[in-house]
């Protein structure tokens, strides 16, 4: 059952994503808009996913310049055609990114998501789409355009849960690029105040074990392009999870990046050796 609260997060997020898209995109970016438009006019179906959601609906005047959008009803070969004239190239997963001057928009076809064309779970379509996000505050699909009279369909597994309890959590463990996960989960956390729940606090000390907290500093800083992080922010900042999750009953930890402890560099510090450093607590 639909909680109000999520049917009102619902109607609100149609309103602003429908202005977005239609309103101030053609008013005020015509750039954007020629792609969107594009799209719109050649009727495929398309659906709004990724952080853009998020931030439409937390961060109310700001303007989200990374998309991603998933398509459907259209081969690689015709979408690489029609938009032959963008400056574009293509990712790692077999879709494409767009650069619009200020904006960064990542396109796919539906059937090339990662964990369809993996067969790790069944279906395919964009219904699916919110079950093989690693965070549920990522596990969201909204229509890009809609016929008029009807509302933007929505496709959700948790997302608007994780915004209503300030917490986000794994959803889909499988990925493979676990370190950016775990950078995307720490600096969402970050960035909104939000806790990370129990499981994720878990699979985040794992997987310091198995990597350098100076690779999740520097995948941080090129992401997000922050200077101010650092190995030892993100030592301490793991840290603290490592000890919250000692006393925290299952419960969700918080989030900080801001360390003032004690770092020592050394040609091999121990966080970088040490395995049992990071206490694992099931």
């Amino acid at each position: 059952m639909v909680s109000l609260d999520e049917r009102q997060l619902k109607q609100k997020l149609r309103k602003l994503i429908g202005r977005f898209v239609t309103t101030d995109s053609k008013r005020h970016y015509p750039q954007l808009y020629s792609v969107l438009e594009k799209i719109n006019d050649n009727h495929y179906p398309a659906f709004l996913c990724g952080g853009a959601i998020r931030d439409v609906l937390l961060l109310q005047s700001s303007i989200p310049r990374d998309l991603d959008i998933i398509l459907g009803n259209v081969s690689k070969e015709k979408l690489e055609k029609d938009f032959s004239s963008y400056d574009r190239k293509e990712t790692k997963l077999g879709g494409m990114t767009l650069q619009v001057k200020d904006w960064s928009i990542d396109m796919w076809l539906i059937q090339d998501t990662w964990a369809f064309k993996e067969g790790k779970i069944s279906g395919k379509g964009f219904s699916d789409y919110p079950k093989i996000t690693f965070l549920d505050i990522d596990a969201i699909a909204i229509q890009l355009f809609s016929k008029r009279g009807y509302k933007r369909t929505i496709y959700t597994n948790g997302f608007f849960k994780a915004i209503l309890n300030n917490t986000i959590e794994i959803n889909f463990e499988e990925n493979p690029y676990p370190a950016k996960c775990i950078v995307r989960a720490l600096q969402i956390a970050d960035k909104f105040n939000f806790k990370i729940g129990h499981k994720l606090a878990i699979y985040i000390t794992s997987y310091v074990k198995k990597t350098d907290v100076e690779e999740l500093a520097e995948i941080y800083k090129k992401r997000y392009m922050a200077t101010n992080i650092s190995a030892e922010k993100i030592y301490g900042c793991l840290k603290q999870i490592e000890k919250q999750l000692k006393t925290s009953n299952k419960k969700s930890v918080k989030v900080s990046l801001e360390y003032n402890g004690d770092f020592i560099k050394s040609k091999n510090p121990s966080y970088k050796k040490n395995f049992d450093l990071f206490t694992i607590i099931r």
